[in-house]
This record gives structure tokens, sequence and C-alpha cells, in this order.
């Protein structure tokens, strides 16, 4: 049975198999990906696969904001910020940097002490939907903040990708 990123793809009605090349997954992940519901797309992995989807599929970039929405829809939405509004927008800005990260874990739904695990490389399975809720808890942009942590991905003529980080 297809994932929720599997029927994603299938609607955008463009071959699995071409998105999976150009976004360097191995068959049997992407298999996985797209047909497994224990499998969990990293964030890079979702950012390659879902962007290269939508060019394929001639869409416009703010299409991938609406697929994180189809392919994480009981994600956990919140706003990291929104008990400081009342506060002037310096001390907002101050908060925003200084967020408890007990606080983080908790209101985006990740295990307890995950991020020192992953800051001290005990782990490396930091999922889509986790930084993607951190994403959205900060209102961060979406597709601008993969962009700049992962680098612009680009479809060349010949449809090969280019990307501005090295990767």
């Amino acid at each position: 049975m297809a994932t929720l990123l599997g029927e994603y793809l299938n609607k955008l009605g463009i071959v699995k198999e071409k998105v999976r090349s150009m976004a360097n997954v191995k068959k049997p992940r992407m298999n996985d990906l797209c047909n497994k519901g224990t499998a969990k797309p990293s964030p890079e992995e979702f950012y390659r696969i879902v962007l290269i989807g939508v060019k394929l599929a001639d869409r416009e970039e703010f299409e991938f904001n609406k697929a994180v929405d189809e392919i994480f829809p009981d994600r956990a939405k919140n706003n990291f910020l929104e008990e400081y509004s009342r506060l002037p927008s310096d001390i907002q800005f101050l908060k925003r940097h200084t967020l408890k990260q007990s606080d983080v874990e908790n209101k985006i739904g990740m295990a307890e002490n995950k991020i020192s695990r992953l800051a001290n490389e005990k782990t490396k399975d930091l999922l889509a939907v986790e930084l993607i809720c951190f994403m959205e808890g900060l209102n961060y942009n979406l597709l601008d903040t993969f962009k700049e942590i992962y680098g612009e991905i680009k479809i060349d003529a010949d449809e090969k990708v280019k990307n501005s980080k090295n990767r």
C-alpha cells in the first residue's frame, strides 16, 4: 500500500524511477519510502524527492509547501513564539534564539534529549517531519529553509540535477 509520499508522487503523474535517480536515492530505499508506512524520510531525502518531483511535474515551487501538508497532515503544528507575541519584536527575536531544547522537543513530538544526541552524533535519525515541525514552530518558510540547508536544486535541459551545495 502506498505511503502518503508515494500517493503524492503518483498524483504528480511523474516517473518515480526518474525522481529516485535524480534525487540520488537507492532503489530499495525509494521503494520503502513510497510503500512502507514504517519508512520515514530524512529531511534531505524528503526535500530532494519532493522538490524534484514538483519540478518534473512542471509545477511551481510553492507546491512544495502543499506537498508537506499532504504528506504529513497529522504533524504537530506549533508556534514556539506565540506566548511571546505581546513582547517587543527585539525581545521576540531573542526568545527565538534561546528556546529551551526540552520545550522544542515536547512541542514537535521529538524524543527526549534527541537534539543532544543528534548534536553529539550519537544518533543520525533526524526525521523530515521533525525538522519541518521545528521550522514551522519558528515561522520559517519551509522551502527557503530547506534550500538554505541543502542547497538549491535546479534541473537543466538534459534533466540533470544541479545542486548549489556539494552533497
